[in-house]
């Protein structure tokens, strides 16, 4: 993030930006909104730059908003040698058609001298997938009708996220054994408040295998089970993960809220204050600890077999 507010004239290190979006240093992910809210809330205070996350992004898309000076991040996944699969961000600085390469700056395997680093077409399309071809715009505020006018029905956060479903919906049924179609089906059926359609798709990713780490930066299966009343799987999931490191602040906040909606106060407010204390800025926390505390939670039915 913070390489391409740099072509706004941002001239702070990541420090500052880490601050507001990973407090804690051992938190794993930070989401894309988490990432524009920084831009939003706090760089745009001091630089003349605003930023806006959209999923079902596509190659046209990508080299239209980077031919109209547009910097874009994507969220992917990502697999260095001698590392398992994680998500990661990159930011895409140019491409080449003849070469079919974006190039691309990285936190983690550096610039190129400035020059770029050669990603393959098919390289950042396989793993772009793995996020709902998420991605990440920054602009100068005066030209944001401009932008709108090239996301076209992308504009529009919830249509973004009906023509993620459909997209995946429609790779899911080309390739039934495609464990990322599923599941970003699930995510979209998510954002978009389907949360019982979204269950099935979840169960037919985790089925079909997906990386251990997945659930480290998407969450919303949590949401999906925890707004069906299957409190049991919401559960299983967090525990299951646990298993392999705590420092996820979104497990801690869903074990809050199926606490919280079985009446065990106490516990609720625990998981909360852990989920706080791994994110200070975590406002999902905060609002369901304040609610908790208020006497205003709205608790969710269980649903049992």
């Amino acid at each position: 993030m913070t390489m391409g507010l740099s072509y706004f004239g941002y001239e702070a290190d990541q420090y500052p930006a880490a601050q507001f979006m990973k407090p804690h240093r051992e938190d794993k992910n930070v989401h894309p909104w988490e990432m524009v809210a920084y831009v939003n809330e706090v760089v745009a205070v001091t630089n003349n730059v605003r930023a806006l996350y959209r999923p079902a992004g596509d190659f046209q898309l990508l080299k239209e908003l980077l031919s109209s000076d547009f910097p874009v991040i994507i969220e992917k996944g990502y697999e260095p040698e001698g590392y398992d699969w994680m998500g990661h961000y990159v930011l895409l600085i140019g491409y080449d058609d003849t070469e079919e390469i974006f190039y691309t700056y990285d936190s983690f395997s550096g610039h190129g001298n400035f020059q770029g680093l050669r990603e393959p077409y098919q390289k950042v399309e396989n793993y772009w997938w793995h996020f709902n071809n998420m991605f990440i715009v920054l602009y100068p505020p005066e030209r944001e009708e401009e932008l709108m006018g090239i996301l076209g029905e992308r504009a529009d956060l919830e249509a973004a996220y009906t023509l993620a479903g459909q997209i995946a919906q429609q790779r899911a049924q080309s390739n039934p054994n495609d464990a990322w179609a599923w599941f970003n089906l699930g995510d979209a059926l998510t954002m978009l408040g389907q949360y019982q359609t979204a269950t099935a798709m979840f169960r037919q990713a985790f089925n079909l295998g997906l990386p251990w780490r997945t659930l480290w930066y998407r969450h919303t299966p949590f949401e999906a089970f925890y707004q069906s009343g299957d409190f049991a799987t919401v559960l299983r999931l967090v525990d299951a993960n646990l298993a392999n490191t705590t420092y996820v602040e979104e497990w801690h906040y869903y074990r809050g809220l199926v606490a919280a909606s079985r009446g065990d106060v106490e516990a609720a407010r625990r998981y909360f204050n852990t989920a706080i204390g791994y994110n200070s800025n975590y406002q999902e926390a905060i609002d369901a600890l304040n609610a908790l505390n208020n006497g205003t939670f709205v608790s969710i039915t269980e649903v049992t077999s």
